[in-house]
């Protein structure tokens, strides 16, 4: 498609100008009409004067919390329904509670964004660019040969979030949202990694890590502890029930819980 015909407009709020500008550069490019702004005032104001089609935010903004940007913006019925791809361009992570549900279409956190892939990712969105076809995909879509990871988290936005980057990542998800799914899952599959978080409803993360290994099947299957639980009992007692690895979600950053998946799943 050729990019006269991409006429979407695209709200920019970016503190980083360098950033700013290859961004901006690379989305005009590809025809889109493009507003910048450096602060969260002027941003919330062109977005009712605007409405564009996508507000692109970065958390590294003047003058106001890009939360409360967001949170604002989110309030409004109408401005509710403009995607919005939220940066984190500094590599901080990203605060979820903070994340109005259902607010965010995609997330991207990385202490050197790559524009390209940026606009790639707005091109998608908008129906721009096709997906080449895995040589290597079965009907359903997914690589033959991929790794399965069981997840088992009842927190619908954190679920949505890092679903879709596994998924980018060419990983098969199981999700379960409590013990009872999880352990109905087990008694069909044998997955390569098995991630937990321990507040969840009915029986706990600790319950279920117990149960799974009790069966041989598991025996050799990794688990990682997802959970803000951050008590020294509580990483002692996930290593005596044969945890692998603990991550406190919120200090651990979506790449990083990623890059700890992949290297578990080697």
């Amino acid at each position: 498609m050729t990019s006269s015909s991409k006429k979407e407009t695209i709200l920019l709020i970016e503190g980083n100008k360098n950033l700013a500008d290859k961004l901006s550069k690379g989305l005009k490019a590809e025809g889109y009409t493009v507003f910048v702004t450096s602060d969260g005032t002027a941003g919330l104001k062109t977005i009712y004067e605007a409405l564009p089609k996508l507000l692109i935010l970065d958390l590294n903004i003047a003058d106001m919390d890009a939360y409360d940007v967001l949170s604002k913006k989110h309030e409004d019925v109408m401005l509710s329904k403009i995607p919005v791809f939220l940066l984190s361009s500094e590599g901080s992570t990203i605060n979820m509670r903070k994340v109005p549900e259902g607010s965010v279409k995609d997330f991207v956190v990385s202490y050197d964004p790559d524009p390209t892939d940026l606009v790639s990712r707005v091109n998608h969105l908008f129906g721009h660019i096709s997906t080449p076809a895995d040589s290597n995909a079965k009907d359903d879509g997914k690589p033959k040969n991929a790794k399965k990871i069981l997840w088992v988290e009842d927190d619908k936005l954190i679920s949505t979030i890092l679903k879709k980057k596994f998924v980018s990542s060419g990983i098969n998800v199981i999700h379960a949202i409590n013990g009872e799914e999880a352990l109905a899952q087990l008694k069909d599959i044998v997955p390569d990694l098995i991630i937990l978080d321990i507040t969840l409803p009915g029986m706990d993360g600790f319950e279920i890590l117990q149960k799974a290994h009790m069966d041989e099947r598991m025996k050799g299957v990794p688990t990682l502890i997802l959970s803000n639980l951050s008590r020294s009992s509580d990483f002692e007692k996930a290593k005596m029930l044969g945890a692998t690895k603990y991550l406190i979600k919120a200090s651990s950053s979506l790449d990083q819980i990623v890059a700890e998946v992949q290297a578990l799943l080697k």
